[in-house]
């Protein structure tokens, strides 16, 4: 799954016409992973330590912010909220992203960024 947006990515990246010299490095991709919280309860991992599971993955993290996955939940006590972890991260070192659990972005189509709260 994570191979079909690497190449989309790397193909775009190549035809950036980024001239000599271009840090394509600097190109990123976002990534998510669930925070595993509930609905009237809340709870689950906060922003920061989902970050810290990436740094500790050897991932650079250029940006984090906090989102909803935009799928459809009944409204039901005890039933996750959707709350996930967004994070920009190089194009390079998605595959250790994804070795942490963190998933391309592009695969919850109806995210959505919120405010962390």
């Amino acid at each position: 799954m994570l191979l079909p947006v690497l190449a989309v990515v790397a193909s775009l990246t190549a035809c950036g016409g980024g001239g000599e010299g271009a840090d394509t490095r600097l190109a990123g991709i976002k990534v998510f992973k669930s925070m595993d919280s509930l609905q009237c309860r809340g709870g689950g991992v906060s922003l920061a330590a989902l970050q810290a599971q990436l740094t500790a993955a050897k991932v650079q993290v250029q940006s984090a912010e906090c989102g909803n996955d935009g799928q459809p939940a009944p409204t039901v006590c005890g039933v996750p909220d959707g709350r996930i972890g967004i994070f920009d991260i190089p194009v390079g070192q998605a595959s250790a992203a994804d070795a942490a659990g963190f998933k391309p972005l592009t695969t919850l189509p109806g995210a959505k960024m919120i405010p962390c709260s």
